[in-house]
């Protein structure tokens, strides 16, 4: 799903050439162009110049574009005698454009809070620019789109590229006790399978989903309210899951709340899209981004049917 989005974003966004034009302000020019983003921060006052900054901040510049160009991401094929599904390599694509990579970062630690610093800045960038959508430039829209994209790429990476699987996205029950079976021979799988490096495997999001229907079980109080969770939870599973219904109402909240950030950048990218290129059957975009979103919702069964 992201994948999809992500090139579309990206086709887009290469046709616009060089949209953001330079600052009036010289002061803030030169805080940009030599990358001192903090130092731009304090002294640029338009909301596109701020925004720049705070993607600069992010990792986003063009010292950072020329060195992502001579190392493209590939999709990883799946290991032999490893079932890991498919390879979403959209995060990965983010943080080589980024600098976050493996490469660029070893320690796992690091790479973690960079890859955090980077979100945030870009989430400060769109906190700038969203508010006032109606009344933004053609830059200031690009910039914005560019911060929402990107930052939501880095956000599932957070989420679910932890080098953890599952073979199911529901715990297997087992009278009250409830398992995650790890793919078999996950551990050979080597460069393919690490944690933070942004390609993110289906069943390292099956791993994530499932520990987080487990964990919620397991947290309720009281032994009869957790045999009713789990006989609810068997029943979701045989009635097909969430192709036919949400999550049962007793674990739903806890388990989806982490999947309204993704909803809220689907959303607001799907409006900035709208607007960059009148080009596009705009219906027709909105409505990709939102079935996307609904797809995966669906899937994990974090929807309403009301």
């Amino acid at each position: 799903m992201f994948r999809i989005i992500f090139s579309t974003i990206i086709f887009l966004l290469s046709a616009c050439g060089d949209l953001v034009e330079e600052s009036d302000s010289s002061e803030c020019n030169n805080a940009i162009d030599t990358r001192n983003y903090e130092l731009a921060l304090s002294v640029c006052n338009s909301r596109k110049d701020r925004a720049t900054a705070y993607l600069g901040k992010a990792g986003f510049d063009i010292i950072n574009l020329i060195k992502s160009s001579g190392s493209p991401v590939s999709k990883y094929s799946e290991p032999d005698g490893i079932t890991l599904g498919d390879d979403d390599p959209a995060g990965a694509n983010v943080m080589n454009v980024l600098q976050l990579t493996v490469s660029n970062i070893p320690d796992i630690t690091k790479r973690k809070t960079a890859i955090t610093n980077a979100k945030d800045a870009l989430d400060n960038a769109t906190y700038i620019l969203q508010k006032d959508l109606n009344d933004l430039s053609k830059d200031e829209i690009f910039l914005n789109t560019l911060a929402i994209s990107f930052a939501m790429q880095l956000d599932q990476v957070i989420e679910f590229d932890n080098a953890t699987t599952s073979q199911q996205t529901s715990p297997t029950v087992s009278g009250t006790s409830l398992t995650c079976p790890k793919v078999s021979n996950a551990s050979n799988a080597g460069t393919k399978l690490v944690a933070l490096d942004g390609h993110i495997w289906t069943k390292e999001r099956d791993g994530i989903q499932c520990t987080r229907i487990k964990n919620a079980i397991d947290d309720i109080p009281g032994n009869a309210a957790k045999l009713n969770a789990v006989a609810e939870l068997v029943d979701w599973v045989n009635d097909g899951g969430g192709e036919k219904a949400p999550l049962p109402s007793t674990i739903k909240s806890t388990v989806c709340a982490p999947f309204e950030t993704l909803t809220n950048y689907l959303t607001n990218l799907a409006m900035n899209i709208v607007k960059l290129s009148s080009s596009v059957d705009n219906t027709k975009i909105i409505s990709d981004a939102q079935t996307s979103s609904n797809a995966l919702m669906k899937t994990i069964g974090c929807y309403s049917t009301d």
